[in-house]
């Protein structure tokens, strides 16, 4: 393996496995998320500029506080509190294919669809919400700014910046095709009256996901499944181990453990390494929120979470196969 391909996967677990195990200890809400936001930061080739994260921040503070805002005061009428989380998710994917990128996508699918179910269940735990996502952000950004300092990457070719390029699409049909899919998950979800905040968090990921890649069809659909029962499987395994030690050393070592694998199989040539990032996120949904869930998930289990998020990933998955066959991508028209 190349050097830069070590230093990256050094970074990576090392990373994710220190906000793991500070979520752990310390006990802060939905610190999975913060572990994940961090695994996607340490993803990238180079730390994100310190002016781009600084209004990444601003912007989550904002978007969560205005979703908390209009959901509490639109939650007693049901018609109207669905139409708006549609019209957020539609916004949140023209914001994302505007050239917002994925992680600012996944804060504003958050926004539109974490805040707003969570008022529905509590306005007080939904005000947690609102504080702690930015501040997991937060976190997030110094720890991975911090190991691309402790662990340097080599700076950019001219060639890797060039490949850095967004592909050449339709936005508009764009924005259709992910608000095709997203939308009736979202509204069959609050409609059920289902709570599990992590799911939600999974599907706004698995959206952006889906969305930034050039093409969907079948070939991309095996891919994020495979994917998604490649980290359903390790979170199975992990989660079957800490019952065996349950102690808190156990939960922080196989994170560093299936970090360091994860990372290492994303920088390696064979065929399931283009599934790594995705698998990585999965478990650390997943197995995270088994074993730190938030609200009033404390009894779920990890078999339980597994269900829910294949659940949801199928859905997602079948939907964006069925909306690319009537619906397919396109180029951008040339006027």
């Amino acid at each position: 393996m190349p050097t830069e391909d070590r230093k990256s996967v050094a970074r990576l677990a090392l990373g994710v496995t220190g906000v793991f195990a500070l979520g752990l200890f310390l006990g802060w809400p939905l610190a999975v998320v913060g572990a994940v936001f961090t695994a996607l930061f340490l993803q990238a080739p180079a730390a994100l500029p310190l002016a781009a994260f600084a209004k990444l921040f601003v912007f989550s503070i904002g978007l969560m506080f205005i979703s908390f805002l209009l959901s509490s005061v639109f939650a007693p009428y049901p018609v109207v509190f669905l139409i708006l989380v549609a019209i957020g998710i539609i916004l949140s994917f023209i914001w994302s294919v505007s050239g917002a990128g994925v992680l600012p996508g996944v804060i504003a699918l958050m926004g539109a669809l974490m805040i707003p179910n969570l008022v529905l269940q509590s306005q007080d735990l939904a005000l947690v919400l609102v504080f702690w996502i930015p501040m997991n952000l937060l976190f997030a950004g110094f720890v991975s700014t911090l190991m691309f300092v402790l662990i340097p990457a080599e700076p950019l070719t001219a060639a890797q910046k060039k490949t850095d390029t967004p592909p050449d699409f339709d936005p508009h049909r764009r924005i259709v095709r992910m608000s095709l899919v997203t939308v009736p998950f979202a509204m069959a979800f609050f409609v059920s009256g289902a709570s599990a905040l992590l799911v939600l968090f999974f599907v706004a990921l698995l959206s952006q996901q889906l969305a930034a890649m050039p093409s969907m069809g079948k070939a991309v659909a095996k891919a994020m499944l495979t994917a998604n029962l490649l980290g359903a499987m390790i979170s199975i395994i992990c989660y079957e181990v800490n019952v065996i030690a349950p102690v808190i050393l156990t939960p922080i070592l196989l994170c560093l453990l299936f970090c360091f694998a994860l990372g290492a199989l994303g920088k390696s040539q064979i065929p399931l390494a283009a599934a790594a990032g995705s698998a990585l996120t999965t478990v650390l949904i997943v197995y995270g929120g088994s074993i730190a869930p938030f609200s009033d998930e404390a009894d779920v289990k990890s078999i339980t979470r597994v269900l829910q998020v294949a659940g949801a990933a199928f859905f997602v998955i079948v939907a964006y196969v069925i909306v690319d066959e009537f619906w397919p991508e396109r180029k951008k028209q040339v006027s």
